[in-house]
């Protein structure tokens, strides 16, 4: 490689590779204060000044504000690299896992949101994905309860089972090709359903997936599963979908069953109940010009 002579010195001519290549040159700009006047009818005004502060990875750690009326009010939000460094390895960074809202200093709220803590852990209890276990919180008297427990994940990483803090366990069963939910089942556990039941439905869904002209099977399906003896004392919602556009029924525990029709553009036009030519109960209509 040759070598200029400037001044006396030395140049190398591709040292500007270094120097633009290397250098950060984009910018970035964090909200760090914001101030909200509210008037009211009688002439008052209460103005609300909000301060942010940032971890060193740019997400937001804490806000804070204080009224006219000095209140303070603080979220304070914690992630993956202060909680659960398994996290950080997976590139799962910037989702707050612990929120925390105090007013004047005392908490009020919080709320946790756990993950597994190595991939053994993640193996054994989410079929292998880094996704939530279970949602906690605490409220204003200090009291900690468990909002939601994620019992179950299957292979493609689908929520198949969650449970409630009042101990009601809802099962969804996944379709087309386990990429859509096809039946929302609350009140029972997985187990409880049998093997052949679901087959039923999922089969019929993967059919529809591949030929839409059995879309009408697949409800035919879908009906005689929510009719099933042993699932009468579940609420059961069931369905359909065209894969290329959305979903084009749900069916209510009811029976009710909603038609979701659609413009050659793929939009939402009308939903309908029963059928495609039953009573419109919702239209969309979309206006723009060229």
């Amino acid at each position: 490689m040759p070598i200029y002579i400037s001044n006396g010195n030395s140049v190398n001519p591709l040292s500007f590779i270094y120097f633009y290549f290397s250098k950060e040159i984009v910018g970035k700009t964090n909200l760090i204060s914001s101030e909200k006047t509210q008037y009211f009818p009688n002439g008052k005004t209460l103005v609300t000044n909000e301060n942010y502060e940032y971890n060193p990875m740019d997400y937001l750690k804490k806000s804070s504000s204080i009224s006219s009326d000095n209140i303070l009010n603080e979220t304070h939000y914690k992630y993956g690299p202060e909680m659960n460094p398994f996290l950080v390895g997976k590139n799962i960074v910037s989702i707050p896992l612990q929120t925390e809202t105090k007013k004047n200093g005392k908490t009020i709220s919080k709320t946790e949101t756990l993950y597994p803590i190595s991939q053994f852990d993640a193996d054994t209890k989410t079929s292998g994905f880094t996704l939530p276990l279970k949602i906690n919180a605490t409220d204003f008297l200090l009291t900690s309860s468990t909002e939601v427990t994620y019992d179950n994940y299957d292979t493609k990483g689908n929520l198949q089972q969650y449970t409630t803090k009042d101990g009601i366990s809802t099962t969804i069963i996944w379709g087309y090709n386990k990429t859509q939910p096809i039946a929302k089942i609350v009140g029972s556990d997985l187990d409880a359903v049998a093997n052949s039941l679901v087959s039923s439905i999922v089969d019929a869904s993967d059919l529809d997936a591949a030929n839409p002209s059995a879309e009408a099977a697949l409800i035919i399906a879908l009906d005689n599963f929510r009719k099933n003896s042993s699932l009468s004392s579940f609420q059961i919602t069931t369905y359909t979908y065209d894969p290329s556009v959305g979903v084009t029924s749900i069916t209510a525990p009811s029976g009710i069953r909603e038609v979701y029709l659609y413009d050659f553009s793929g939009r939402l036009k009308e939903i309908r109940e029963d059928s495609a030519a039953g009573k419109i109960l919702r239209e969309y209509k979309y206006n723009y010009k060229l």
